[in-house]
């Protein structure tokens, strides 16, 4: 069974419809990148399968249980949305860590946070926040940031800081990674300690979708790519199929105008 299923999601912003039916399904520990001109809709695909935007129709199915469905006119109050968004880990473009927190205080907040409506918090709270640091610490040596936990985010470089916004996803054990063009604001110099992360995370089958301008890097790490145009998906397949044999004059034009 899929552990994501995409079906007919729509998306408009007043008069501009941007998804126009898009849908796609994948299995668990599949990686999957999708690739596009920019306003093809990848990003407004990420922030809607994560409830950062409400699509105006379709449906959102997450190991067997549908969490969207557009057909369903009842809102949903935010603890609802907040519970289903716990089940992503989006990674944004511009890291958005908290600047007046710590590398290891941005990883470990929300974790406390959620701990707080645990029925055995007041009497667990120090063994509880103790694994919560003991987790964080692990996550952020296992991306190299070993001797950088007590740095603010302006003391860390943009790939740091972007390794630091990684395992702030990480840490709430979320069942997908969502990536929103992780290294689009670093330099090209220290893109791969990024991307080196993101590989380690495909080797250890975290089921993950990543929006990127990296062909290289989608085509080496992705078990299937999708490219977008348009609001629509345009075609899809291995790195193969896209990369040495895309059938569409829209998938070669714009192949011929990217890094590879």
């Amino acid at each position: 069974m899929a552990i994501l299923e995409i079906k007919n999601l729509v998306k408009n912003f007043d008069k501009t419809e941007v998804l126009k039916g898009v849908s796609f399904e994948m299995e668990k520990g599949e990686v999957v990148s999708i690739i596009g001109s920019s306003g093809s809709g990848k990003t407004t695909l990420l922030r809607c399968i994560n409830f950062l935007e409400k699509a105006n129709a379709g449906e959102i199915i997450l190991s067997g249980e549908t969490i969207f469905d557009g057909s369903v006119t009842k809102k949903m109050t935010n603890s609802e949305i907040r519970k289903k968004q716990l089940k992503f880990g989006f990674v944004f473009q511009n890291f958005n860590l908290f600047p007046q927190y710590s590398a290891i205080e941005n990883v470990t907040l929300a974790p406390k946070l959620l701990a707080k409506e645990r029925p055995d918090f007041s009497t667990n709270k120090d063994k509880i926040y103790g694994e919560i640091e003991k987790n964080a610490k692990e996550l952020l040596e296992r991306a190299g940031l070993l001797g950088k936990f007590d740095n603010y985010p302006c003391e860390l470089s943009g790939g740091q800081q972007q390794r630091v916004a990684i395992c702030r996803a990480l840490a709430l054990n979320p069942e997908i990674m969502l990536f929103d063009e992780p290294t689009s604001a670093l330099d090209p110099e220290i893109t791969n300690e990024v991307l080196k992360v993101i590989k380690s995370l495909a080797d250890e089958n975290m089921t993950m979708i990543i929006v990127t301008h990296e062909m290289a890097f989608a085509k080496n790490v992705s078990d299937r790519v999708i490219f977008m145009d348009g609001g629509v998906i345009a075609e899809e397949g291995t790195p193969d199929d896209i990369f040495k044999n895309p059938k569409s004059q829209r998938l070669r034009e714009f192949l011929s105008n990217v890094r590879m």
